[in-house]
C-alpha cells in the first residue's frame, strides 16, 4: 500500500530525512526512522527499528561536566561520524535538583540504599565542598 497517491510523485529534492524518538505520544519502544515531503510532512517511507536494537549498534560517547554554579551538562556524540560537529548537549540540571532526585523516597527504595552507602555519598559531597571552600578561599 502506498501513502501517496498515484498522481503525486516526489523526487529526491522534495524530500527530508526524519527520525521519530520512542516517548509517550507513540506506542511502543520503537524509533521510526524515513523520509517525508518537505512541503506536506506525508511520509514516503519509513522504518521502525526497535530502541533496544539502536541501542545496542549506535554507540554514543557520553560525558558529562559540571558548571562552575552547580550544574551538570551531558554532551553526547556518535563515534566516527560527528567529526568536527559539536556534541549534542543536554539541559543543564542543577546538582542539587541530581541529589534531591537521588534521596527521594521511591528511589532510595528502588535502589534499596544502604546507610553504608549514603554515608559513602555524604562522605563524597562533603570532600567536594572542601574543594569549592579552597577554590574560593584563593581567589
Amino acid at each position: 500500500m502506498s501513502i501517496l497517491n498515484k498522481e503525486e510523485r516526489l523526487v529526491p529534492v522534495d524530500l527530508e530525512p526524519f527520525i521519530e524518538l520512542p516517548g509517550r505520544d507513540r506506542a511502543g519502544q520503537a524509533y521510526r526512522f524515513g523520509y517525508r515531503c518537505k512541503e506536506t510532512g506525508v511520509p514516503a517511507a519509513i522504518v521502525e527499528i526497535a530502541a533496544t536494537t539502536v541501542a545496542q549498534f549506535v554507540p554514543l560517547q557520553v560525558s558529562a561536566r559540571m558548571t562552575t554554579d552547580g550544574k551538570i551538562v551531558v554532551h553526547a556524540q556518535l563515534p566516527d561520524v560527528d567529526h568536527g560537529t559539536p556534541s549534542r548537549e543536554s539541559e543543564a540540571i542543577s546538582l542539587v535538583e541530581l541529589v534531591e532526585a537521588a534521596l527521594s523516597v521511591d528511589n532510595l527504595r528502588m535502589e534499596e540504599a544502604s546507610r553504608r552507602e549514603l554515608r559513602s555519598f555524604l562522605r563524597a559531597l562533603e570532600i567536594s565542598i572542601q574543594r569549592v571552600r579552597i577554590a574560593l578561599a584563593a581567589m
